[in-house]
């Protein structure tokens, strides 16, 4: 009886000794760090240009960057490369895009609301269902680019070119187009009512 007793003894010990260890090794991360620790708040930093409102960066390298959602309204992104960068759903309202290479940038239900856009470049772009009410896009260029249901109304286009872009939808009421050049665009339920088509090439007189 009593070497059954001690050996029972001696089995109860290991079990309780492997399953001590089996919920150690089943310990998260989570559940072993000091909880004093503060949780990092820094702010993304891309070659450089601090992702916020009001950041200055001009002639930043923005290639391919991830901004999906990201804040820059008022910010300086003169002359920025955002080749390919995503910025679906980004707040650009008020910055300063002028000179900016947005080729094949996704902007599509991006805000950009009185935004300087000047001689930017938009070759192979996204800007579906974008809000650029009352921006300026002179010297600009669309080429190639989805603009299907974005909002242009009261912006400026003096001497923009659009060559074969997807316009369907598009809103570009009481706009300037003053020689702004239309070449091989859909533009199916476009609407161009009260614009400004002096010097226009391409614009037709059942637009206006």
């Amino acid at each position: 009886m009593k070497k059954t007793a001690a050996l029972i003894a001696t089995c109860a010990a290991v079990t309780l000794a492997s399953l001590a260890g089996v919920t150690a090794q089943a310990q998260t991360p989570s559940e072993t760090a000091d909880p004093a620790t503060p949780v990092s708040n820094e702010p993304l930093v891309i070659n450089g240009c601090p992702i916020w409102p009001y950041t200055r960066c001009p002639g930043a390298d923005l290639r391919h960057a991830n901004l999906v959602g990201k804040n820059l309204a008022g910010s300086d992104l003169r002359g920025a490369d955002l080749t390919r960068a995503d910025l679906r759903g980004a707040n650009l309202a008020a910055a300063n895009l002028e000179g900016a290479n947005l080729t094949g940038a996704r902007l599509s239900k991006a805000t950009a609301a009185n935004t300087d856009f000047k001689n930017a470049r938009f070759i192979g772009a996204d800007l579906e269902g974008a809000r650029l009410m009352r921006s300026d896009f002179s010297g600009a260029l669309f080429e190639g680019s989805n603009l299907e249901m974005a909002r242009f109304n009261h912006a400026w286009f003096v001497g923009t070119r659009f060559i074969s872009n997807d316009l369907q939808e598009a809103k570009l009421a009481a706009t300037n187009l003053k020689d702004a050049v239309f070449e091989g665009n859909f533009v199916r339920y476009t609407l161009f009512h009260e614009s400004n088509m002096e010097g226009c090439k391409g614009c037709k007189k059942e637009w206006e």
